[in-house]
């Protein structure tokens, strides 16, 4: 007997560790019943006990030479992309509902039209609402907002990263005016957009929505473009406080792998294809033309000097090699291009080949499908 339980004993001893992880499992198991929730946060911790503890754990494994370290960045799933009109926005958008379809998240669209109305004195968005008894709530808003209501944006999308796109007030308006000289009676004009131009500074009766179109960038951050310079860059200030990041159009690329920073996201979810790309030819901007839009839109150009000044300084100060992962990203970019023209029907290749119409037509039905 005395034999029997002194060999019980060493190896009790022996192998003591393993008798502490059944006797601690024993002992969480029992907890589960009345307290789920604290003992998951128990077995969390114990989980990672076990892992640097263990006498037979290391650092370094066979099957993953790399070390072992706490996951200090994961990927954000909330967010709200502030859509501008004529700056790569629905490449942007593309790109950002494909994440979002990816990992079932639920997008917040317009309930009417192209643009998501904004009611600022309740501060109310206009946004298909789902009747759905367990609706979890949205995760995204990647869509023209008409103007940019925090509060309305944080009651819909709570706890999100804000970010949008500007564009040189230079090209901006020639874009805009492009996409809508349709409408115009200047197409016989060598160089239309310079006559356009013309008639605004002589405050020649013009169309108008396009003349809207000047300072848009301020106007749909609600900035007052009379301001004189302290007032309008503490109101830029303020912002970009606001806004987790601000990507410009003509560094696009540079700007995806700033996203994919600050959404601990991977090179695959931001690769895009163009959308909207009009190749047909426009004349040159002249230096008078320059001016006059200089005049026209002098709150947008302050605007977009003071992101750009923002965007190179975060490049600069870049938790890691920028053009190493600026590289692989556009290396990435020209595989997929490349895969895709192959064979565009594998459902990765479809998915970035839509355009932002074909998600949301999609988009409405899944949702109710993944929700309800």
């Amino acid at each position: 007997m005395k034999t029997t339980l002194s060999t019980v004993l060493r190896t009790i001893e022996r192998h003591r560790f393993s008798v502490f992880i059944i006797c601690l499992l024993l002992t969480l198991s029992s907890l589960y019943v009345n307290n789920p929730t604290r003992t998951k946060q128990m077995y969390d911790n114990f989980r990672g006990y076990v892992k640097f503890n263990s006498p037979t754990s290391n650092v370094f494994t066979a099957d993953d030479p790399t070390p072992t370290v706490p996951q200090s960045c994961r990927p954000l799933n909330r967010f709200v992309f502030i859509k501008p009109e004529k700056t790569g926005g629905s490449t942007v958008s593309t790109l950002l509902h494909r994440f979002g379809m990816k990992n079932e998240l639920v997008a917040a669209i317009q309930s009417e039209g192209f643009v998501i109305k904004v009611d600022k004195e309740n501060h109310h968005l206009g946004i298909l609402y789902y009747n759905c008894s367990d609706f979890p709530g949205y995760d995204y808003i990647c869509s023209h907002v008409k103007i940019y209501d925090r509060l309305a944006l944080e009651r819909v999308v709570p706890n999100a990263k804000y970010f949008t796109i500007v564009r040189s007030p230079y090209t901006h308006l020639k874009s805009w005016f492009y996409f809508k000289m349709r409408n115009m009676n200047l197409s016989m004009s060598p160089d239309p957009f310079a006559l356009y131009l013309n008639e605004m500074k002589e405050n020649v009766m013009v169309n108008m929505k396009l003349k809207g179109e000047t300072n848009s960038f301020c106007h749909r951050f609600d900035l007052d473009i009379h301001a004189n310079e302290t007032s309008s860059l503490e109101a830029l200030h303020r912002l970009n406080r606001e806004l987790d990041l601000v990507m410009i159009m003509e560094y696009f690329d540079e700007s995806l792998v700033l996203l994919k920073k600050a959404m601990c996201w991977d090179f695959e979810d931001i690769i895009y294809h163009p959308c909207k790309v009009h190749a047909e030819y426009q004349p040159p901007t002249t230096d008078e033309m320059r001016d006059i839009i200089t005049q026209l839109s002098h709150a947008d150009i302050r605007l977009y000097d003071y992101f750009n000044k923002t965007f190179w300084r975060r490049v600069d100060n870049y938790d890691g090699d920028f053009k190493a992962d600026l590289s692989k990203f556009r290396s990435m970019q020209d595989a997929a291009r490349a895969r895709c023209e192959r064979n565009q029907k594998n459902d990765f290749c479809f998915k970035l080949h839509s355009d932002v119409r074909d998600f949301k037509q999609l988009l409405y039905k899944k949702q109710l499908k993944w929700m309800c």
